[in-house]
């Protein structure tokens, strides 16, 4: 039971009842550091000038950025689309702004593409299927987008597991440095054969049998993170070598918002993103069903996120989302027909873009707040409205 414990800690009195995200391979690992966290946030990003996630500003100036294994990264790390976890002072809802502490990223899948099918706008990664649409941002190193990928390409893929169809649904697609960084997934376990010793995630199988960590507790249902390899022979098939942490607990916070999509519900409870919420207290959406994609807010005591307000959103509100970006122009190409702001380069070409801004501009210099949304290639940002500060 200590074992256990060390695995699910978060699901203890839950695991019985719903089967569903207990934090395999490290478990749900203690990452608090006791008391109560003001706010705590998980989702997309989808702008800067702060991180913001979920329509928030998090000023990012003093935050540590880091990855799931602690390790130390930049703020220039963090790109449109990667998918976040973020430790924040006091959210001050009419200003929809907070002081980010911690900001944590990582990839759902990291491996060489063995499949494109860019009529079906999909992939294939480490055995799993990959959906793109019009949410989902290409490093610009992609000039076309999903047509870019190719076989044995190294990529690193920031998703949410669609439960309900079995398969990652991309947020963020980049290239990724061939080495030890690669051939690692993330996601909930959908069945384990203890016999064989197998478990499958989405429509694929991993051996363990000769894995390090397994997870005392594993079970379907479990979220775990895998670093695997692959032997072709006799069969081919892919390889756990070990299980490693795939969520970290949250400390106590008052206030708690995510994005992300349910992978288990039972009655008043469910996980979004591998994490329990409990929504007894409010009238739950009809369309609330595994694979839905929701925005719950609430609190969280003991690893048990209370909600207060659940909302369920269909993909094509997701697919038609603005991206916003505040900072100063630190660039204008005029023959091209874009302005940069925060590293990004943004066009200006879009049929029916509002510039708030008095002639002649923007310039150089100015601070601007920028609205835009993905092209078709789904790698350039086209602005729809620019207002100077």
């Amino acid at each position: 039971m200590k074992n256990f414990r060390r695995w699910c800690a978060p699901w203890l009195a839950l695991c019985a009842l719903l089967l569903a995200s207990c934090g395999g391979g490290g478990g749900v690992d203690t990452g608090g550091t006791g008391g109560i966290t003001p706010a705590v946030a998980s989702g997309p990003i989808t702008g800067f000038g702060s991180v913001i996630v979920g329509g928030v500003r998090y000023a990012d100036d003093t935050a540590e950025v880091e990855d799931l294994d602690g390790s130390r990264r930049t703020r220039d790390e963090l790109k449109l689309g990667m998918t976040v976890e973020i430790e924040a002072g006091a959210i001050n809802d009419s200003a929809a702004t907070a002081m980010a502490r911690r900001i944590r990223f990582e990839s759902e899948l990291a491996g060489l593409v063995s499949a494109v099918d860019v009529a079906g706008e999909a992939f294939t990664v480490l055995g799993q299927h990959v959906v793109v649409d019009a949410a989902t941002v290409f490093d610009e190193r992609f000039a076309r987008g999903l047509a870019s990928l190719a076989v044995a390409q190294p990529v690193e893929v920031y998703a949410e597991f669609d439960a309900a169809l079995q398969r990652y649904r991309a947020t963020r697609v980049e290239p990724a440095t061939p080495g030890s960084g690669l051939l690692r997934l993330r996601g909930p376990v959908a069945e384990v054969n203890s016999a064989l010793r197998t478990l499958r995630i989405g429509t694929a199988t991993y051996r363990y049998s000769g894995a390090s960590d397994v997870p005392a507790g594993l079970a379907a249902g479990v979220w775990v993170r895998l670093r695997l390899s692959f032997d072709p022979s006799p069969v081919a098939v892919w390889e756990v070598q070990r299980f490693s942490l795939a969520l970290r607990d949250w400390a106590d916070a008052d206030e708690v918002r995510i994005e992300g999509r349910v992978s288990a519900r039972s009655g008043s409870l469910f996980v979004v993103n591998g994490r329990t919420v409990d929504g007894s207290a409010v009238a739950l959406p009809a369309e609330l069903v595994v694979g839905a994609r929701v925005e719950v807010r609430g609190s969280l005591r003991a690893g048990l996120l209370r909600a207060t307000r659940v909302t369920v959103r269909s993909d094509a509100e997701d697919s038609g989302r603005e991206f916003r970006f505040e900072g100063d122009v630190t660039a204008i190409d005029v023959t091209a027909g874009t302005l940069t702001v925060r590293g990004q380069i943004i066009s200006t070409r879009r049929t029916g873009l509002r510039v708030d801004c008095g002639p002649p501009s923007p310039r150089v210099g100015d601070r601007v707040e920028v609205r835009a949304v993905l092209a078709a290639d789904r790698r350039t940002l086209e602005a729809t409205r620019i207002t100077c500060r």
